[in-house]
């Protein structure tokens, strides 16, 4: 009896011999797979961190172009209004702009022409615009219609997706944006658009007509000077030639002062005149095109000394 309690106990320890190793090395190896499970987390870590920061910079990149984007839509509605009364015989961007805005209704501006010249075609165009938006039809820009034109250029396309045609070759907004919009596919463009996209420039209204002179007058006559105003529907240069002598024929000598600045607005001042003098006046204004007017003969008697 003895003798097989110890022979148990005998294989007891040696079977605890034998699988001691085992354990040992078990141990071993679920320490290794702990270790190399946390360096894989740290790893994805380190890689989620990075997508994080990336993510990080593009957000900050998209906020600033939307900054951007902004920034321009602003300039480009900023650039694209008229800002002064229009009306016929004029020449000037404003001018060109309301052509540009008239031309994206082919019912109201059919020719479509930009030319930057206020002539009949355009008077036209602004007396359909104005039934269409329920003002007084006069074919001048008056502060109802400019109103009601700037409205729509800040506007732009609105809901309809469209390019206007005008805006297509608006003075400013290639400048802003850095290219040129194009129209939708299927869009049509007034003929006036289309052939200046296509070719260039298209052709133009000519301007054959003369200044219109009005509201002429001397002002703050002096012993030795006075003062001449008068207004022309048309940006226009300053000339005023006067004499002494009623019915005077313009000739080298004859007195005269000008200006070459193009205005609506006249006003020219005579000096060195002599006191108690009766004079005798013309004024004269040429447009950009050279079309000149001339009014019928003024006077103005200088003071005492």
């Amino acid at each position: 009896m003895n003798k097989a309690i110890s022979i148990l106990v005998g294989a007891g320890i040696l079977l605890g011999i034998i699988l001691m190793p085992i354990a040992i090395q078990a141990k071993e190896a679920d320490a290794a797979s702990v270790q190399e499970l946390i360096q894989t987390i740290k790893q994805k870590i380190e890689e989620l961190t990075a997508q994080i920061q990336a993510l990080t910079v593009q957000l900050d990149s998209l906020k600033q172009a939307k900054g951007e984007v902004k920034e321009t839509v602003k300039e480009i509605k900023a650039t694209l209004r008229i800002t002064r009364q229009l009306w016929r015989g004029m020449s000037n961007e404003d001018v060109e702009l309301l052509q540009e805005m008239l031309a994206t209704d082919p019912e109201i501006y059919p020719e479509g022409l930009i030319t930057g010249y206020f002539g009949p075609l355009t008077e036209r165009a602004v007396e359909r615009f104005q039934k269409k938006m329920g003002v007084e039809q006069v074919g001048r820009v008056g502060p109802k219609t400019m109103s009601k034109i700037n409205e729509l250029l800040e506007q732009g396309a609105g809901s309809s997706g469209k390019v206007p045609p005008g805006l297509l070759i608006a003075p400013g907004i290639r400048k802003k944006i850095g290219y040129a919009p194009q129209p939708l596919e299927g869009q049509e463009l007034p003929p006036g658009i289309s052939k200046k996209l296509g070719e260039g420039e298209g052709e133009e209204e000519e301007d054959t007509e003369a200044p219109v002179i009005s509201d002429i007058a001397a002002t703050s006559t002096t012993a030795t000077s006075t003062r001449i105003t008068w207004t022309t529907d048309e940006e226009a240069d300053s000339k005023v030639w006067y004499d002494t002598t009623t019915s005077f024929v313009i000739a080298t000598s004859t007195a005269v002062v000008s200006s070459s600045t193009l205005e609506t607005t006249h006003d020219l001042t005579l000096t060195d005149l002599t006191a108690s003098t009766t004079y005798y006046y013309l004024v004269v204004s040429a447009d950009a095109s050279g079309n000149t007017a001339t009014s019928t003969e003024q006077l103005f008697t200088t003071l005492s000394e």
